[in-house]
């Protein structure tokens, strides 16, 4: 009973160290893992179930008055960093991302909580520092823990026609950082997941790109975030691809 014992707990601490070595292992600022059976030689069909765009940095005072007088939103900085994101994954990985809102929002839970006023959603959206896209589903998936069921019972929800389709789940982060006390940058971290038909990951990638410095103020502007945008994906496009997906991971 002893000996067994014995085992089980050498068992669990040897499975937390690999666990811990493979987190490390995907810890750095910029990678990409794909499966090894995973090799598209001409454009995938890739649905997009999940983007969104969250930032910590808050509102911005001055961005959310010219928001008020017809400026742009927060919502006009999320959709052009998904049309960058769309056309990098394509002209580096022959990923062909499309959208489906009718599938994509069965994987919605809950109350709907828009107040069908775009101008006005819009403008709650940038006070959150919060954008997802309008065609896709609220919830994320690229978090699930692998092996579970709960990824199978997603992409059989998105599931389509076409056998060849895999599924998108992708979130931007935007962080307010501050440099030598007066200066201020945002730093952008880009976080992507595919999923086949059977729900095994089979591509997952992370970027982080940053904006130019400005003096005391940050604004969020699409040139600036642009700017971020361009060079977290230019670090993604620059990364060696590991032929492995990792169970564990920092997405």
């Amino acid at each position: 009973m002893k000996t067994a014992r014995l085992f089980l707990k050498r068992k669990l601490a040897l499975l937390t160290l690999v666990s811990f070595v493979l987190m490390l292992s995907s810890c750095a600022s910029t990678w990409v893992q794909k499966a090894p059976e995973f090799t598209p030689k001409k454009s995938t069909p890739v649905l997009m179930g999940h983007s969104q765009v969250t930032s910590d940095a808050g509102a911005d005072v001055f961005d959310l008055a010219k928001q008020g007088a017809g400026g742009n939103s927060f919502a006009k900085v999320g959709k052009n960093t998904y049309k960058v994101m769309k056309k990098s994954l394509q002209q580096k990985f022959n990923l062909n991302l499309k959208t489906d809102k009718r599938r994509a929002k069965k994987l919605n839970h809950g109350i709907d909580l828009t107040s069908g006023n775009k101008r006005a959603d819009e403008l709650v959206g940038s006070l959150a520092g919060q954008w997802t896209h309008p065609d896709g589903a609220d919830n994320a998936f690229h978090r699930i823990l692998a092996g579970t069921d709960l990824r199978s019972k997603v992409v059989n929800t998105l599931k389509g026609n076409n056998r060849k389709e895999v599924f998108l789940s992708a979130n931007l982060k935007i962080e307010d950082q501050d440099q030598w006390m007066v200066m201020k940058r945002f730093r952008l971290i880009l976080s992507i997941q595919i999923l086949d038909q059977k729900g095994n990951a089979i591509f997952q990638a992370k970027a982080e790109g940053f904006s130019g410095l400005k003096f005391l103020r940050n604004p969020i502007s699409d040139e600036r975030i642009e700017v971020a945008m361009a060079s977290a994906l230019a670090n993604l496009e620059k990364a060696e691809i590991e032929n492995k997906i990792s169970t564990i991971t920092s997405l």
